[in-house]
């Protein structure tokens, strides 16, 4: 299992750091979504919801906190971001897009094979 902290190192790297709303936010959403993929497909009613539920607000807010996130990311720094997404980016990626690509490169990077 991925270790919390990984995941907020790499928000923190983007930019995203825990004085906003959408850090914690992005990070419970991306520890779910790597629980279970699936719910990529069902991302309001699963990942939205389920992050409201513990953070004791709307899904509607926890997108828009996510979004925020993106566009931080993007503000701060857009080459980290396109590096991680490893396709072009030509604006701040949706909030679906943003927890779409840090949890494929954080699962990526925790399937690699680690060097002795």
């Amino acid at each position: 299992m991925l270790s919390p902290s990984i995941v907020y190192e790499e928000l923190r790297l983007l930019g995203v750091t825990p004085h906003y709303k959408g850090c914690r936010q992005t990070a419970l959403a991306i520890e779910l979504v790597l629980q279970n993929e699936d719910s990529l497909n069902h991302i309001t009613k699963m990942v939205y919801q389920a992050v409201a539920n513990q953070i004791g607000c709307s899904p509607a807010s926890v997108e828009r906190n996510i979004r925020t996130a993106a566009h931080v990311a993007w503000k701060i720094n857009p080459s980290r971001l396109k590096e991680l997404a490893g396709y072009p980016l030509s604006a701040a990626p949706s909030a679906l897009e943003l927890i779409t690509i840090l949890s494929s490169h954080l699962q990526r990077a925790q399937s690699a094979p680690t060097s002795l």
